[in-house]
């Protein structure tokens, strides 16, 4: 999956994300595309999928490949290239990890994913699709360097000390390690907030 490492500005269009913000619907190609909020729309992508329908993410992502205009040229990509993706409604990284929190901090839950599906024969034909089990296993990604790994205490930790005044707080509480933790994300995340550009 295509990574950058680079941090939009803040503008005057951008509000500090909080639960139910908008994102754009579309495929995000890159972490840039993500924090800008600027995916590649629906509509377009070159594809026979109809892309009004709310199952357009799940089939066009079980296709090997699928292409769209960029820049005067049509850009050809595979699932396993894209950063992610929003259906309007929630976010995927890749194309099986739902963000169950956004913030410096995300944390994410591998899900059920289309691994392929069959493609219209005749006019009226619906689409048959296999599904892959996902393993409800949690994975973080920081928000700042694009790094992406299972949610293990020591690594979110490191991450921790890069504000030492909650560190410390992390440090003197109390409870388990894994609890501990995932309070500690959302209080993180309050504390250094991240900002997205208004959906439209």
């Amino acid at each position: 999956m295509a990574i950058l490492f680079t941090v939009p500005l803040i503008g005057q269009d951008s509000i500090r994300y909080t639960e139910g913000f908008q994102f754009n619907r579309g495929i995000y190609t890159s972490l840039q595309d993500f924090k800008s909020n600027n995916p590649v729309k629906p509509s377009d992508i070159i594809t026979d999928i109809d892309s009004s329908s709310p199952k357009f993410f799940q089939y066009l992502l079980a296709q090997e490949n699928f292409r769209f205009p960029r820049n005067n040229e049509i850009v050809y990509m595979s699932p396993k290239e894209i950063f992610g993706y929003s259906d309007g409604s929630q976010v995927y990284y890749g194309a099986q990890y739902r963000f169950e929190v956004i913030g410096r901090i995300c944390l994410l839950k591998e899900v059920d994913v289309v691994d392929s599906y069959s493609s219209f024969i005749n006019p009226g034909d619906k689409y048959e699709a296999a599904r892959e089990e996902g393993s409800g296993k949690l994975y973080i990604l920081d928000f700042d360097t694009g790094a992406f790994f299972r949610c293990k205490p020591r690594k979110v930790e490191e991450i921790f000390q890069r504000d030492k005044a909650l560190y410390r707080e992390y440090e003197n509480a109390g409870g388990k390690r894994k609890e501990k933790v995932l309070d500690f994300i959302k209080e993180y995340n309050f504390r250094r907030p991240v900002y997205f550009p208004k959906g439209k």
